[in-house]
């Protein structure tokens, strides 16, 4: 539904914008319609009017309140507060979806678009935080491939990641536990992650090499942050020191 509306304003934006989008030349030839040119500088009269009938539909649904934030949140490194409540978001939405324990979460900081200020969160917002139509998936790794992924955040100085733990050290990973666990090579691990990144969209090549993959098509990205932030209702930041 949220689609929807945005299509419908973005369907606004460009026909009330649709004056300025001409070159000179077609504008010359098109001018000589009186109707077109009203057209031109207006825009179509019944098109508008459909619009009006969806914008306070569509402010009810932007602005609509989420969930409180409490203190700011942003991406950092090694760690981060707003790194740790997207990856557990993922992985706790993956678990419930699958109905089994999922060891991991893990997504690139430049799948987002905001920060998360204090107070009112609202749809829009999450909307503008989370801009992309990106599906979960729940991708199976050897604890080998775990390793080569710890050490790849650790090369970058870190990223958001849920149930695992280790310290850099001179750009490596040491220390690496999976669930309070030591990371055992010859294990499978479950990851959570979007399909952006299972596609080959950050910087976590261990990744792709998987063992399996499970798409959960049904359950969008964005909706899913949105269904989190609404569970918590109050939005805190937590650090833990997964890594450090």
């Amino acid at each position: 539904m949220i689609n929807r509306l945005l299509l419908v304003l973005i369907a606004g934006m460009i026909f009330s914008g649709c004056a300025t989008t001409y070159p000179d030349s077609e504008r010359e030839i098109i001018s000589s319609d009186p109707t077109t040119e009203e057209l031109l500088m207006h825009g179509d009269p019944q098109i508008l009017s459909m619009l009006n009938t969806y914008r306070d539909s569509l402010n009810s649904v932007v602005g609509k309140r989420v969930a409180t934030v409490m203190d700011t949140l942003t991406f950092g490194k090694p760690e981060s507060s707003l790194g740790n409540l997207v990856s557990d978001a993922l992985r706790f939405r993956a678990a419930r979806e699958t109905g089994r324990y999922i060891n991991i979460g893990i997504i690139g900081e430049d799948s987002f678009r905001l920060f998360l200020m204090p107070g009112e969160l609202t749809y829009g917002e999450v909307m503008e935080f989370m801009p992309y139509d990106n599906h979960l998936v729940v991708l199976t790794l050897t604890g080998a491939k775990i390793r080569e992924l710890t050490n790849q955040v650790a090369a970058i100085g870190g990223a958001p990641v849920s149930g695992l733990r280790f310290r850099i050290d001179q750009g490596r990973a040491q220390g690496v536990l999976v669930n309070s666990q030591v990371l055992n090579p010859n294990q499978h691990y479950t990851v959570a992650t979007s399909s952006w990144v299972a596609n080959g969209g950050d910087k976590f090549p261990a990744i792709w090499e998987y063992s399996d993959r499970l798409d959960l098509v049904n359950v969008d990205v964005r909706e899913l942050y949105l269904n989190y932030f609404e569970s918590r209702r109050e939005i805190s930041p937590i650090l833990d020191g997964r890594i450090r």
